[in-house]
């Protein structure tokens, strides 16, 4: 059962403004107010004006003459006129922001509750609203974690059948066949990257606010602007939702990876996914792989020129490169709607990398694309001829390979695609990247 503002309420009997300083003490020491550290003055219609706290009457009274001094004056004249005043009709989200964005440390005063026509219900506690917050944070944070956990066990699995879906496309004659299953694939991955961010973020968020409210010195500014900070992150990302959704994905991906199974034997040979996931290769037998998978998709649209300089033998993972090669190729065939389509594939070195350039004469690409060409999902074919991951899953692969993947273009005359492997290997396992801009 949640917690409400009426469970934490303590119905403590307030004080007339008119009550003495004297009589005020007295109510402290005899009022049985063990854990009260403040007590609500108000007005004749039982409206809160102000509070006076045991620090306040303690720094009052120091003196030992204080009381003959002050003593007799009433109440209204040492209380604090300021005090947090939170109502019930105040939803709990309400009622923390506001006692977490005023509290004062350290804490000397409790807060006051008023009921919805604004007359004095009771005092609350400013422990039980932090209370309340570690509580909902601890439920959160198992929750996300709970997910975080599930979303890293699945995405190896994710990255081994994405590397699946891509061999797909090296067969002639299944290219239909393994689309879909592609579509799924890696759809996934691309889903798990952005909610392990998304997740991530929101913890932090949660785990900075917990760490400010429980710092005796935080500032109560520091204080309100985490909590917006989370407040607008909560309006940008609904982790349940997203979980929910990815659950259903997770369907359609053992759906496509059946697909994919029965295709992967025949593959293995082509593929090399036998080989270690990283050695040194010819990057040229890797363009000559790729060409011969993907003749019957180029054989009667371009003409194929090959201008290989020799490179050294570049450490990658073969069969990704023959994926980003042939889905250059693929690209560069599909663009060219004329009968006279050329396809100029060059390979050179520049500084301590290894290049490889696919060049084509087709119909190029609008302005307006060419910065969003290696997004996930963004496609500029017809509704069912392209997924949109092609391109984005070859910015993967290369990046993750301490390379670099760039286009130029022109509409009308044609695209160039330029990639870059370094010739040493990358230094350190690049994470994942998801492209934010296009070189040109």
């Amino acid at each position: 059962m949640s917690t409400t503002l009426r469970d934490l309420l303590d119905a403590v009997p307030p004080l007339s403004a008119d009550l003495s300083l004297n009589a005020v003490t007295d109510r402290f020491q005899t009022g049985g107010f063990d854990r009260v550290l403040s007590l609500a003055i108000v007005d004749d219609d039982r409206r809160p004006i102000g509070l006076i706290s045991r620090h306040a009457l303690m720094e009052l009274l120091l003196n030992k003459y204080s009381r003959d001094l002050y003593g007799k004056r009433a109440i209204r004249y040492f209380m604090n006129a300021e005090p947090v005043i939170v109502s019930l009709a105040d939803s709990t989200s309400a009622v923390v922001s506001t006692v977490t964005s005023q509290l004062r440390t350290p804490v000397v005063e409790d807060f006051i509750v008023t009921e919805a026509d604004g007359r004095y219900a009771g005092l609350g506690y400013v422990a039980d609203v932090l209370k309340l917050v570690e509580q909902r944070l601890g439920q959160r944070n198992a929750a996300l974690a709970q997910a975080n956990q599930e979303i890293k066990a699945s995405q190896a699995h994710l990255v081994q059948s994405e590397k699946m879906a891509a061999l797909g496309q090296m067969v002639a004659g299944v290219a239909h066949e393994i689309n879909t299953p592609l579509g799924y694939v890696g759809n996934n991955v691309q889903m798990a990257e952005e909610l392990i961010g998304s997740v991530q973020t929101l913890v932090e968020q949660y785990d900075a606010l917990f760490a400010e409210l429980m710092n005796p010195q935080a500032e109560s500014a520091g204080i309100e602007a985490r909590i917006g900070a989370l407040a607008a992150l909560r309006e940008t990302f609904d982790a349940a939702a997203e979980l929910r959704d990815l659950t259903e994905l997770f369907g359609d991906t053992r759906f496509g990876l059946k697909q994919i199974g029965e295709i992967v034997q025949s593959l293995k040979n082509f593929a090399r996914v036998d080989r270690a996931s990283t050695d040194r290769v010819n990057l040229i037998d890797n363009i000559e792989t790729a060409l011969t998978v993907g003749h019957h998709q180029l054989k009667h649209r371009v003409t194929v020129e090959k201008r290989f300089e020799a490179v050294p033998p570049v450490p990658c993972a073969p069969s990704q490169i023959n994926q980003v090669l042939l889905n250059l190729f693929t690209n560069a065939a599909q663009a060219i709607t004329h009968d006279h389509g050329k396809l100029l594939i060059r390979t050179y070195v520049r500084g301590e990398f290894a290049c490889i350039s696919v060049e084509d004469n087709g119909s190029g690409i609008a302005p307006e694309h060419v910065a969003r060409i290696f997004e996930p999902f963004y496609t500029t074919k017809k509704v069912g001829e392209g997924t949109g991951l092609g391109l984005s899953i070859s910015y993967r692969i290369i990046k993750e390979h301490g390379g670099d993947i760039r286009l130029a273009t022109k509409p009308g005359v044609g695209t160039r695609f330029e990639i870059s492997l370094p010739i040493a290997g990358a230094p350190t396992p690049a994470p994942a990247v998801t492209p934010t801009e296009t070189a040109v």
